[in-house]
């Protein structure tokens, strides 16, 4: 059985994404190529520490 999800979902976490006042485009790409950053750094550490282990 298939059903379908008729409710619009483009901006499902518009409303809990807080935005920076004064913050330009240029800011925001930077604070999010961190934020990817520190993830890839982490889950490269984990997969290193599960193969050690």
């Amino acid at each position: 059985m298939h059903t379908h999800d008729m409710e619009n979902h483009d901006n499902l976490y518009a409303d809990e994404v807080e935005m920076v006042a004064g913050e330009t485009r240029a800011d925001a790409q930077m604070h999010a190529y961190w934020a990817v950053g520190a993830i890839a750094v982490m889950v490269t550490g984990l997969g290193v520490a599960l193969i050690v282990t």
